[in-house]
């Protein structure tokens, strides 16, 4: 059994990585994704962890994440912050860049992509040769959005989601909200969902 430490993003080693994956933005990946206990998700651009963990969480003991991640710099920050919070029973990180670095992953049952260099055949390795339930796509370019969306096989049913978000700052009698950003999102769920 592992010890479990609350999640605190302060507390991540991101030394060179963008990111991480701020909470408004986990949040909602998480609540769109629903990874069940015991289920195995695997992430796409895993970068320094910061989603990794929380899916970890989500799966708990008897559930997997598989973590892709093709940079360097990145996978460094990701081994640190896997052992840091004790999850590197249930998180295995794979080096490499999607859709390559799929080949050896032999089923999974949610997938989450934040990042890959082409997306559209990661799409497709995640939905016919794995056959994920539920795949969310976190598209920064309405471009990413509509090569992710143009992937999908027969048999996904397509949810897009847009929000925009960002941090406030409070002035005292009024608050300035600043750095807003707009994400596209891409939920497909197998069957009807």
């Amino acid at each position: 059994m592992s010890l479990l430490i609350p999640i605190n993003p302060d507390r991540l080693v991101t030394e060179g990585v963008p990111g991480p994956t701020k909470v408004p933005m986990k949040a909602l990946i998480l609540a769109l994704l629903r990874p069940e206990p015991g289920s195995t998700v695997v992430e796409v651009g895993a970068g320094s962890g910061s989603l990794t963990l929380e899916l970890a969480k989500a799966v708990g003991p008897g559930g997997r994440v598989i973590a892709v991640e093709g940079d360097g710099e990145a996978l460094d920050s990701l081994r640190e912050n896997v052992r840091s919070f004790c999850l590197g029973d249930r998180v295995e990180i794979v080096e490499g860049w999607a859709p390559d670095a799929l080949e050896g992953i032999e089923a999974a049952d949610h997938a989450v992509v934040t990042g890959a260099r082409d997306v559209g055949p990661t799409v497709k390795v995640l939905t016919e040769d794995l056959g994920v339930k539920r795949l969310l796509v976190a598209a920064v370019t309405p471009e990413t959005y509509t090569r992710a969306r143009d992937a999908l096989p027969e048999g996904y049913d397509p949810k897009p989601y847009a929000f925009v978000w960002g941090r406030g700052k409070d002035l005292g009698r009024t608050t300035l909200f600043s750095g807003l950003r707009d994400q596209k999102l891409l939920l497909a769920v197998r069957g009807r969902g």
